[in-house]
């Protein structure tokens, strides 16, 4: 189970530390050493060890604790936990999460979903260049952002269009069997698998069985592949054909444009089938689409929906059950916006492979499906024409990939869903080609509906994490950042769209903050200083240095100060879109505390790269927002929110923005942080507030309070936001806002009482599980989840989603990024100037976090790691001593040997050289 809701009444132990008067980055020395020494009342044991350190003299010492980064130990994943009413987390055979979709989506009424305005559901595939979604239906639809933001062959059963990634077998004797789960056979058993890196889907009939496989291959191709195979379960040899079918209807989300195509072409050598998009107005360099048969021969084929379909339907193609496809080019597609009367094309790519399965056993056929320019569609071809068994690689690079995580005893749901929120943090990247970097975009409605990568700001907080695990995705995020600013002083553009440009949607206060948290982390993370020498281009024209980029981030900020400290919010208002017209806020004090915390972290990047001035500035500056934030603190009990017409805003109302990011600046004393933090749980978490606000919340804390609790004293009139009853905008409970408390109530260990348990408490409530536990019968929030759900104290707590767009819920970024982002700040990894302080948050004696560039494990009695920053450079660490080891003699050890360290309270600091990208392993342990 996860943390109890009330945990403010019931639950965890106290955590053991005194209170200081301030939070800034002092040394904390927190857990008690308490109950009786290692062997006590045991002389006879002691005795025995004496004897064989005696016997074996230097062994005890010489060789330290097993690397942490070539342990193979692998956590536990296997609850269902979480599941809902829609079918079963299992583990596959690749040893990965993934998870069994058991509804019909065309009889049963529980896939009736509001936020879906459907009764679709699905499941992100993707790699490191495109992404697809897999749905319950049984199809499988491909997107691309390398030049228009697009769907390769977008879904329209009325007007034609089936998507693809399915097929047809028929029998010699004319039996025709459809594997889109829609049309299956009467009677036939199938299973829908959503797992991580493919969609499973298998239809039985007697003496016949059909298993798919459709995936992303793990890396920076543009391209899908589809494996079927194909089992005999009778004594007879199985003569029959498989139809491969996949819709060719390129759409852009933009204006809902139609993209013209060439009439298409065989390649008969190649076995592959191209239909080149025509130029518009929008894109005069175009993708070809394209598919292959990569195993298996090619009788036939067929580029017609009119030919290929004729009077039989999506269930029994008029071809298919003739036994016989066309060949026929379909002719030349005009496109056009839908609005204006475009329309949907005939065309489509379907192969006829003619095949012999032996009794008892089977054939497996392989095809690709894709979006590329023409002349990189032949090397494609033969690359994974000639690849040895790709799923299974892609698999094994997934499982090498993805993070182990133990956090406890019983939380073995959480070391699944840690890996799953990577999954699909990675899977959601997107190259732009006219950007000429990858991305992960915010996902969800903004991206596949709207078209927008959309805003500045949110790539920036998702790459967070994916620094230790992805950097080259994380570097790829930041140049594509620093290349939409401009030379001169102005707001950077809210979001970009396809091909890459800038949109008109308003200014907001935040965006260059985030380029500056996100570089700053980067390079103190990876210690690649040489990354910020990197000559980047300006949306105005001319190239800089990547550090002149973040100079003139800085400045940007810097030109924006308002009459109180606070900043001037632009059109938008600061993370909170609209702040500026619902609240009537002109000046933000969430920006202030943000960059608090922001510009001390910017001055230690500074003094690593020798900018020593430029550091000392950036101190400077953020100990006057700090004086700021300190005059902001409200006779309630918390940081207010900011300035309008009317004056302060959150003098009457705990808003929950700024509150984390003023902890994380380290503002408030150990009284105030106390009071907040019992504020925060008050009125955000819902511990201990009136029945009719329905807490404690089941999910994560609110950005607001309840509109009815009476200790309320301020509102926004009239109500707005995120479901209802909310005080004040925005309301709703928001994943990146609960990824910064978790993280700040993590820091005030030592500080506030049982600081680390609400931390957990707040990372758990967060978990797709916590709300899968709350609302089973809620699609939204079972393997992804939008950028907020309503509130615990709303009409209805179950709904999640801004409610603004026509349907394209889940898959938004921030609840994966922002769930692992807060669990590596609670192991306590945190990059300085000159290396690296691990100092767990966590309520737990022993836990495992390991990412590829970084890792983490304590013991009762040792504690390891690794990191794997870039260069060569000596680093200092300083690791918190876990409680067994806070007395007596303790050692360091780097790569298995023994260092030269200096102790100091509960913390022991040692050297260590990087080595370019190659993990370093440390340890302390009992001398």
């Amino acid at each position: 189970m996860y943390a109890n809701p009330a945990l403010g009444t019931e639950g965890y132990r106290d955590a053991a530390g005194g209170a200081r008067q301030g939070v800034g980055p002092q040394p904390r020395h927190r857990r008690a050493v308490g109950g009786p020494r290692p062997h006590a009342g045991r002389p006879w044991l002691l005795l025995f060890t004496a004897l064989v350190l005696l016997a074996a003299p230097g062994q005890a010492t010489a060789a330290g604790p097993q690397a942490l980064s070539r342990d193979t130990a692998r956590p536990d994943i296997r609850s269902t936990a979480g599941s809902g009413i829609f079918g079963r987390w299992f583990v596959d055979d690749f040893g990965l999460p993934a998870y069994s979709y058991r509804l019909d989506p065309d009889r049963d009424p529980r896939t009736e979903q509001p936020d879906l305005k459907s009764t679709d559901a699905w499941h992100q595939l993707g790699n490191d260049h495109i992404v697809a979604t897999a749905h319950t239906r049984g199809h499988v639809q491909l997107w691309s952002q390398d030049r228009s933001y697009q769907w390769a062959n977008l879904a329209q059963p009325s007007l034609g269009q089936y998507a693809g990634g399915y097929g047809y077998l028929r029998t010699a004797g004319g039996r025709v069997i459809s594997t889109l789960y829609a049309d299956r056979p009467a009677g036939a058993r199938t299973r829908r698998d959503f797992a991580t890196g493919y969609f499973g889907r298998s239809t039985a009939v007697p003496g016949i069985a059909v298993s798919e496989r459709v995936y992303a291959p793990f890396g920076d191709d543009p391209v899908l592949l589809h494996d079927v195979t194909i089992r005999n379960r009778s004594r007879r040899p199985l003569r029959a054909s498989w139809i491969e079918y996949w819709g060719v209807n390129p759409r852009s989300v933009v204006n809902q444009r139609y993209i013209g195509l060439a009439r298409p072409d065989y390649d008969r050598r190649r076995r592959t089938l191209t239909a080149r998009q025509l130029p518009d107005a929008v894109d005069k360099r175009p993708l070809t689409v394209f598919a292959a048969a990569l195993r298996g021969e090619v009788a036939d084929w067929e580029t017609d929906a009119t030919r290929f379909f004729g009077a039989g339907g999506r269930a029994r193609p008029a071809e298919v059950v003739a036994g016989r496809l066309s060949r026929t080019r379909a002719a030349r597609h005009p496109g056009g916006i839908a609005a204006e009367g475009g329309t949907p094309g005939h065309h489509l790519f379907a192969f006829r492979t003619p095949t012999v399965v032996p009794p008892k056993g089977s054939v497996t056929l392989r095809y690709a499906y894709g979006l590329a320019h023409t002349r990189r569609i032949p090397a494609l071809v033969e690359r994974w024409g000639k690849a040895r068994q790709p799923l299974a690689r892609s698999e094994r690079a997934w499982r090498a990939w993805l993070p182990r995580v133990r956090l406890g005893s019983g939380r073995d749901w959480l070391s699944r869903e840690l890996q799953w929120d990577a999954y699909m943090l990675r899977s959601g990247a997107t190259y732009e080609e006219t950007c000429g970097h990858h991305v992960i975009s915010q996902g969800g409605y903004y991206q596949y509906d709207a078209g927008i990568q959309a805003a500045y700001r949110d790539p920036l907080q998702h790459i967070l994490p994916l620094i230790y695990a992805a950097p080259e995705l994380a570097r790829e995020t930041i140049r594509y950042s620093a290349a939409e600013q401009s030379s001169d002083l102005g707001f950077l553009p809210y979001a970009l769209t396809e091909m890459c440009t800038p949109t008109d949607h308003g200014t907001s206060a935040d965006l260059d903050l985030w380029l500056l948290l996100a570089a700053a982390e980067y390079g103190l993370g990876t210690r690649d200083l040489s990354f910020f020498d990197e000559r980047l281009p300006w949306a105005g024209g001319g190239r800089a240095s990547l550090w002149r980029h973040l100079r003139q981030a800085y400045r940007n900020q810097e030109s924006r100060r308002g009459p109180h400290g606070g900043y001037l919010t632009g059109t938008n208002g600061d993370w909170s879109d609209f702040s500026t017209q619902f609240l009537g806020m002109n000046e933000s004090i969430l920006v202030t505390a943000q960059l608090a915390y922001i510009y001390p972290r910017l001055a230690e990047l500074a003094d690593a790269r020798g900018d020593r001035a430029f550091g000392a500035g950036l101190r400077a500056d953020a100990a006057e927002l700090r004086s700021v934030l300190g005059r902001e603190w409200t006779g309630r009990g918390w940081y207010s929110r900011g300035y309008g017409a009317q004056g302060q805003i959150g003098q009457g109302v705990i808003y929950g923005e700024p509150q984390p990011w003023a902890v994380l600046s380290g503002v408030p004393s150990a009284d105030r942080a106390r009071t907040l933090v019992a504020n925060i749980r008050r009125f955000l978490t819902g511990v201990g507030a009136p029945p009719q606000t329905h807490g404690p919340a089941r999910i994560g804390s609110s950005q607001s309070p309840a509109r009815n609790d009476p200790d309320v004293d301020e509102r926004t009139v009239p109500e707005r936001g995120i479901g209802d009853n909310n005080a004040v905008y925005v309301g709703g409970a928001w994943y990146a806002i609960n990824g910064w408390l978790t993280w700040a109530l993590g820091e005030l260990e030592g500080v506030v009482p049982r600081a680390p348990e609400y931390a957990f408490d707040e990372l758990l409530r967060n978990t797709l599980t916590a709300h899968a536990r709350a609302y089973p019968q809620r699609w939204n929030g079972v393997i992804s989840v939008d950028d907020v759900c309503s509130a615990h104290y709303a009409s209805d707590p179950s709904r999640c989603g801004i409610g603004i767009f026509g349907g394209w819920n889940t898959q938004v970024m921030h609840q994966p990024a922002w769930s692992l982002f807060a669990a590596l700040k609670l192991a306590g990894l945190e990059p300085v100037s000159d290396g690296y302080r691990v100092d767990p948050h966590l309520p737990l004696k022993s836990f495992s976090l390991r990412l590829p560039g970084a890792g983490i494990e304590y013991g009762r009695a040792r504690a390891r790691g690794y990191v794997r920053p870039q260069g060569r450079r000596a680093l200092r660490m300083t690791v918190s001593l876990p409680a067994a080891l806070r007395h007596g003699r303790v050692a360091a050890f780097v790569e298995g040997r023994r260092v030269a360290s200096r102790r100091s309270g509960g913390d022991l600091s040692f050297s260590l050289r990087a080595r370019a990208g190659r993990a370093v392993d440390w340890a302390v342990a009992r001398q």
